[in-house]
């Protein structure tokens, strides 16, 4: 071994062997060490009690608290935001502005050294209801035309406790779910129900209940067909009939079902006994496992009826 290449391997077992050294000082002398973990959520516990009461939150003036944590140096790698609880009680409080303090708790082993807030203010209003049908949807990074296909929805409405610009704030109740959670075969789930705004956001601090929605469920997806709709007029009198039908029909369905359908046919509506506009209901007929997948409106014919003009007249 030439004296250069000693001198470099002096050189790295020096460098191991101190750095074995601090290593065993640290870990051994000083194991504690003391950990920041930004933006913890706050979480408020007693909403069912304050809306029992007949009163919901209105406001807070903190969502999110940062929590310094003293904790074994060892354990450090397996802590995140995750693991600690930030609550506030709300059950006890009355109208108007109150403050509330924060218990926070984190995992067993560390003590809480410090948090950027002790307290939070919390504004409470007069309780308001709503019911509000209950859908299943996937998360929205989801595949734009990935949907749940839902079977056997335990329930189809929720009934939403709020403040009045709370309950104003929500769009939808959702059970939300990754769209890894399911494939083409359909299987149980409960999940927890959440409040959400036209941007698909949670609207916190509200009650739902029930607080969770069993179901079964497939993965799916959209797509637009054409639409048939058989219109006859049976009637040959003194009256015009026009009407207008949609002409296209989002479907959904697992990716089977949908490859095999091009168009929907609706049943036949017959216009000939109606003497003055109106708008009539269209019936689908859809094979099986096949779904309207723009289910919140409902489709209907648009009949103009007028009068037709008397040729006889003045002759």
């Amino acid at each position: 071994m030439s004296d250069q290449t000693r001198k470099v391997v002096n050189i790295i077992l020096a460098l191991a062997v101190s750095i074995a050294a601090w290593i065993f000082v640290v870990y051994n002398y000083y194991p504690m060490t003391t950990e920041r973990y930004s933006d913890v959520p706050v979480k408020y516990t007693g909403l069912q009690t304050l809306a029992n009461r007949g009163y919901a939150v209105m406001e807070q003036n903190t969502s999110t608290v940062d929590v310094v944590l003293l904790q074994r140096r060892t354990d450090t790698g397996h802590i995140s935001a995750d693991n600690i609880s930030v609550t506030a009680d709300v059950s006890n409080l009355e109208t108007g502005e109150n403050t509330v303090a924060l218990n926070v708790k984190g995992p067993e082993g560390t003590t809480v050294n410090d948090t950027s807030v002790r307290t939070v203010t919390m504004n409470i209003e007069s309780a308001y209801s709503a019911d509000m049908d209950i859908s299943v949807e996937y998360t929205p990074d989801a595949e734009k035309d990935a949907v749940p296909i839902v079977e056997e929805l335990s329930v189809d409405t929720a009934t939403v406790i709020a403040a009045e610009s709370k309950l104003n704030e929500i769009d939808r109740i959702a059970a939300v779910i990754e769209p890894e959670e399911l494939s083409t075969r359909a299987r149980p789930m409960s999940v927890e129900l959440a409040a959400l705004d036209s941007d698909g956001n949670k609207v916190l601090n509200v009650v739902i209940q029930p607080e969770t929605v069993s179901f079964r469920a497939y993965a799916g997806y959209t797509k637009t067909v054409s639409l048939n709709v058989p219109v006859k007029d049976n009637k040959d009198d003194s009256y015009e009939r026009t009407y207008t039908v949609p002409n296209t029909l989002v479907i959904k369905g697992g990716a089977t079902a949908l490859s095999s359908v091009s168009s929907i046919t609706a049943e036949e509506i017959n216009i000939g006994n109606y003497y003055e506009d109106a708008e009539l209901p269209i019936e689908l007929i859809l094979p099986d496992g096949i779904y309207r997948a723009e289910d919140d409106s409902e489709l209907v014919l648009k009949l103009k009826v007028t009068e037709k003009a008397d040729t006889d007249s003045g002759s």
